[in-house]
């Protein structure tokens, strides 16, 4: 645990005191191997909810103190008791509890921008998706945004309680992959055509063999991240099998808006599907699966991220109670 004091705020800053936070897989990731030589000590979580306690010039319009919001830090800094987020990555978070609305700025934002965004969902409505890993923390945000477009939405999952999630979701159809051959599943699903659009957010290398595989000729395979990312990740790139089988490969990364000009143009597309998740959320239609809940305590932190790396709590989202 460290101390640190805000001595001043930039126009277009917002300062957060944190309610909750999220664990996302970039964060145990990055706390065992520092691939971007963040300076250390470095505290780490991207997303969060909490109230507004100060604003710098440019933010007084948009929000006042005593909002409740929910967002994302470009920088980190969630897992603890206040942050300063940039004003163009937070948004009032309506009637989302502050538990929910913390999973929204990373898990939310990465399935909305590659599904919505980046991978054009809407001509893909009335189609089939085979979403692999939809009871993850982005897959199953995945499954309900797919619903959300009209897509028949079939998930696969191995564990009692990711299966028990995707029962709860009402996904088209749900394969146990401890128990059936996701392949074969699909292809009987689909009448032997594949999957119009495949969503693998897994970065392992046997869901990504199985997923390379069931893409229809004509559709379009989704994957998250660069090639360095799967690399690090221990995959390898399914691109070529893709490609040869008719299909396109569609590649989306969430921290492109961070570093790319090009795309921090676009980062106002982002808050509008912040914004998007409060209004599904408020009509019913979205909802995260919270499945865990860590104190604010470092040895506790530590746990969840043991935890997360050997899978044993990578069911829908764990958050960070901050407050």
């Amino acid at each position: 645990m460290q101390r640190k004091s805000i001595m001043a705020l930039h126009e277009d800053d917002v300062l957060i005191r944190i309610d909750y936070a999220s664990i996302n897989k970039m964060d145990p990731g990055l706390a065992r191997v520092n691939v971007f030589n963040f300076p250390l000590p470095y505290v780490l979580g991207f997303d969060f909810s909490g109230e507004v306690v100060g604003l710098g010039a440019q933010c007084q319009e948009a929000f006042k103190v005593g909002d409740e919001v929910l967002g994302r830090s470009l920088t980190g800094s969630c897992f603890a008791e206040y942050v300063v987020a940039k004003r163009e990555n937070i948004v009032h978070r309506g009637a989302v509890p502050a538990p929910e609305a913390s999973t929204y700025g990373v898990a939310y934002l990465t399935a909305y921008e590659s599904l919505v965004m980046t991978g054009g969902i809407e001509q893909h409505r009335g189609k089939w998706i085979y979403v692999a890993g939809a009871a993850g923390g982005v897959g199953h945000f995945a499954a309900q945004i797919a619903k959300l477009y009209g897509l028949k939405v079939v998930g696969s999952a191995g564990k009692a309680a990711s299966l028990n999630l995707l029962k709860e979701l009402e996904l088209d159809h749900v394969i146990d992959y401890s128990k059936q051959d996701v392949v074969q599943e699909v292809m009987n699903l689909t009448g032997g055509k594949g999957a119009d659009l495949v969503y693998d957010s897994t970065y392992t290398q046997s869901s990504y063999a199985q997923s390379a595989v069931v893409v229809a000729r004509g559709g379009e395979y989704i994957r998250l991240g660069t090639e360095a990312q799967v690399a690090r990740a221990g995959a390898n790139d399914v691109q070529s099998v893709v490609e040869g089988r008719g299909a396109r490969m569609v590649i989306s990364d969430l921290g492109r808006y961070a570093r790319d000009p090009l795309y921090q143009a676009q980062t106002a597309k982002l808050t509008d599907g912040l914004k998007q998740a409060v209004s599904w959320y408020e009509s019913g239609h979205l909802k995260p699966a919270i499945t865990a809940t860590v104190p604010f305590d470092a040895a506790a932190l530590q746990q969840a991220f043991g935890d997360f790396l050997k899978g044993t709590n990578n069911v829908g989202k764990v958050v960070v109670r901050c407050a």
